[in-house]
Formats: structure tokens, C-alpha cells, sequence
């Protein structure tokens, strides 16, 4: 609440107006409650593999990790060229490069395919999904 209570303020100091203080509340308190979950699951994460890490760090080098690593890399690099180039090129420029989706839509435009920010949040959703499901496909016939 406090956090939510901060931003309002912040808001109102800027010179923007809340119409609907109610919504506004309720919209910015689920907003914050979503950062902070994100935030805790990602600080959990980093400190299981930090712990992991302490308790056995020559088995988190182990050979057989890497050699697991490296042919889950050869199997993602597999699935992407079973991908359509269209959906390979969206993951590559979003998830690999790094690139926020505005700067997507802006390279593909400098290509010549016009599309919409939506369009290709929607297409690289989808696109990742394709791509899950064939890297676990292989995946399955690997082992």
C-alpha cells in the first residue's frame, strides 16, 4: 500500500491528474504487487543457485553438465532452424540480441516487413511456444 500510495503521489506532483482513484488503486496495486513477486522469485532463484553453487561447486562444474549444456544448446540451435526464418528471426533479434520489441518492429521495418509492435509481441509469444515444443520434441527422441 505504501508503495502504491508513493507512486500517486509522485503522479499527482508531476501534474497529472487520477480520474478514477478507485481503478487507479486498485490497476497500480496489483502492479506493484506483480514487481515484487517477480523480484522475489528472481532473488529466490539467484540465491538457491548461489547455495547450490556453495555446497557442491565441483559438481556444478562437472563434466557431465556441460556435456548436458552443450547438447542442449546443440538442440535449441537444431529447433530454431526447424522454425519458420520469420519466428527464428523474431526470437533471435528479441531473446538472444536483447532487443525490446519496439527496436524488433523498428529492424524489421528497415527490412522491408512492416508490422505492428502487438503483431510481433503476439507472433514472438507464439514463436517461443513453437519453439519449446520442438526443442522438447527433440529433446525426447535424444534420450
Amino acid at each position: 500500500m505504501n508503495e502504491t500510495y508513493l507512486r500517486g503521489i509522485k503522479l499527482l506532483e508531476s501534474g497529472q491528474e487520477i480520474k478514477n482513484p478507485r481503478a487507479w488503486i486498485r490497476k497500480t496495486s496489483l502492479n506493484v504487487i506483480r514487481e515484487m513477486s517477480r523480484k522475489q522469485k528472481k532473488e529466490q532463484l539467484w540465491d538457491s543457485n548461489l547455495i547450490e553453487h556453495q555446497i557442491a561447486p565441483e559438481d556444478s562444474h562437472s563434466l557431465c553438465s556441460e556435456n548436458s549444456e552443450d547438447e542442449d544448446l546443440r538442440l535449441l540451435e537444431l529447433a530454431l532452424k526447424k522454425l519458420d526464418p520469420k519466428d527464428s528471426k523474431l526470437i533471435v533479434l528479441r531473446e538472444i540480441e536483447g532487443l525490446s520489441w519496439r527496436q524488433v518492429v523498428n529492424h524489421l521495418a528497415s527490412k522491408g516487413e512492416y508490422i505492428t509492435e502487438a503483431s510481433a509481441r503476439q507472433r514472438g509469444k507464439r514463436a517461443l511456444k513453437r519453439l519449446r515444443n520442438i526443442f522438447f520434441e527433440l529433446n525426447n527422441h535424444h534420450q
